[in-house]
């Protein structure tokens, strides 16, 4: 069996929005192998059915590379469903990626990227789980998805604030408006360009400022309990800037210092059963080993 480790990510860090990405350190692991029937082991039954994205990807590669085999695969999966932390993008690259090891190793990086960031509609999970690091990606005018690689301090600390209930991404895209005046636009394209600078050079003071975002925050926050009491907790104690990972419900704590026990305390204490993981970035992204045979 082959097995394929794809990591959990934190998408539009703020006013990024459907361009940035970071990959974190919790991982979906999937153990691999072709089969004449296909299986899926130790999948929840919701998803275990012919509309499980890992194996749409499994086949929508199989059908890039001219392939129709069945696989078996055995998830033993991490990252939280439906909260904001990539698991879709998971599945999705995971797929993708055994589709290619299993047939030869066949498909590139890049082919991966488009095919993922094309399923996905947008690139800003997809990026930073196949290529690891904080990503920006764009879409060029022949409609190609162009991913870069960022640097980000190590001084940061990376915390995950993760409830217990779940927001659906179809409903969190449907609050958005449709249009936004041309100073929210101007002031958000500001902020993200200067949110890397600070990623890069370690300024909490600059993360503070950039970090805010006119686009989807104010109006995912109010699907997410608590959120101003939460946001107030982490900056004081912590410092650097807390933003709301993906299309939430997941909180992102980007900070300079690690939150302290008192304000950990308590955020648990508070409803949806906060569940407060120290994490860091993944430097690597995707990975896969052992035998596809």
């Amino acid at each position: 069996m082959a097995e394929i480790r794809t990591p959990a990510t934190a998408a539009n860090i703020g006013p990024g929005f459907d361009c940035l990405g970071m990959a974190l350190g919790i991982w979906n692991t999937f153990h691999v192998q072709k089969a004449a029937d296909t299986k899926l082991i130790n999948v929840e039954e919701r998803f275990n059915n012919s509309d499980n994205l890992f194996l749409q990807a499994y086949r929508r590669g199989c059908g890039m590379l001219g392939e129709n085999s069945g696989i078996i695969a055995e998830f033993n999966c991490e990252i939280p469903v439906a909260r904001g932390l990539g698991s879709s993008a998971s599945m999705i690259i995971g797929g993708l990626k055994a589709a290619s090891i299993l047939h030869g190793d066949r498909l590139s990086e890049n082919d991966i990227l488009q095919a993922a960031c094309d399923m996905e509609g947008h690139p800003d999970n997809t990026a930073p789980c196949l290529l690891g690091g904080l990503t920006a990606t764009m879409r060029n005018v022949y409609r190609e998805w162009i991913p870069r690689r960022l640097q980000v301090s190590g001084l940061w600390n990376i915390t995950l604030l993760i409830p217990d209930f779940e927001v659906n991404t179809d409903e969190a895209r449907e609050i958005l408006p449709d249009m936004y005046s041309r100073r929210i636009i101007a002031r958000n394209t500001a902020n993200v360009v200067m949110l890397t600078e600070a990623l890069r050079t370690g300024d909490a003071e600059l993360l503070r400022h950039a970090s805010k975002d006119r686009l989807h925050e104010p109006y995912r926050s109010r699907l997410i309990p608590d959120y101003d009491t939460i946001h107030s907790l982490c900056v004081n104690d912590a410092g650097g800037a807390l933003v709301i990972s993906g299309s939430g419900p997941a909180l992102l704590l980007i900070s300079p210092r690690q939150l302290s026990e008192s304000a950990c305390a308590k955020i648990e204490a508070l409803p949806n059963r906060w569940k407060i993981v120290r994490t860091e970035l993944a430097l690597q992204g995707t990975q896969s080993k052992g035998d596809p045979r």
